[in-house]
């Protein structure tokens, strides 16, 4: 009978144990030279630095899923209207590459290309956690082009929180960042947004799809050509904790 109800003890505690693991962050970095050839034949720029993260596999998944997918978008030279099919971060280095040795072929004076992308978590509470993915390509033009992207995930499910699931009081939130974006560029209640350098569709303010939490903060950042010129550069809009966490419907508590 003892033995019985020890079994069924450890079974309890690794369930518990199992359901309570961390998410433990993995390092990782790759670049041109996952290409053999890349050894002896001119090949692009490629600097990719992410992390994928290790723990209870229901979680870890669609999370690790979200941020292979954005290093393989950030590489990808095809068809924008179809959906890339490599699925590995060294299968996307290579596509690019063979996009780059294309190119060259049949345009020799092309300019170098170079691609860059950095994905690292920012935030964790105990709800959430938040993650910053960017990326910078260039591939000809006049300048290249580059983005950001914050994107908060459950920390119980791995599942993207929605900026529709974050933010309870949107109205409220809005209301506040319109004044400290305002109050950033010198601009009067009484002016319209669009008088000076901004160009928000119907000259009302929105806030961005980006939301997200580093150092302390939470940030609603703007990519250029969103609600500015290139020359600009991206904006943030940026919050204390404390400001923000009743229009919040997740906790930003560490425990």
């Amino acid at each position: 009978m003892m033995n019985k109800i020890f079994s069924f003890t450890l079974i309890l505690v690794l369930i518990v144990s199992c359901s309570d693991a961390p998410l433990l962050i993995e390092k990782k970095s790759a670049d041109q030279h996952a290409i053999s050839d890349c050894d002896n034949k001119p090949c692009p720029q490629i600097s990719v630095d992410y992390i994928l993260y290790t723990g209870e596999k229901e979680v870890i998944t669609p999370i690790n899923d979200k941020i292979i997918a954005f290093i393989v978008g950030s590489l990808y030279l095809g068809d924008p209207a179809v959906e890339p099919k490599i699925t590995s971060v060294d299968g996307a280095i290579g596509q690019f590459v063979k996009d780059y040795w294309r190119d060259t072929s049949e345009f020799p004076d092309i300019h170098e290309y170079e691609a860059e992308v950095s994905i690292e978590e920012t935030f964790r509470s105990k709800d959430f956690v938040s993650v910053a993915l960017s990326q910078y390509s260039y591939i000809g033009g006049a300048h290249g082009n580059g983005t950001l992207d914050y994107v908060n995930f459950d920390i119980e499910t791995g599942e993207i929180i929605t900026i529709e699931q974050l933010v309870k009081d949107k109205k409220s939130l809005m209301v506040l960042a319109e004044e400290k974006l305002r109050e950033a560029y010198d601009l009067p209640e009484n002016e319209r947004l669009n008088s000076t350098m901004f160009w928000f569709k119907d000259d009302a303010f929105h806030l961005s799809d980006c939301i997200g939490f580093e150092k302390g903060k939470m940030v609603i950042h703007y990519n250029q050509y969103e609600i500015a010129s290139y020359a600009d550069g991206p904006i943030d809009i940026e919050f204390s904790l404390e400001e923000v966490a009743s229009f919040l419907a997740f906790s930003t508590d560490k425990k």
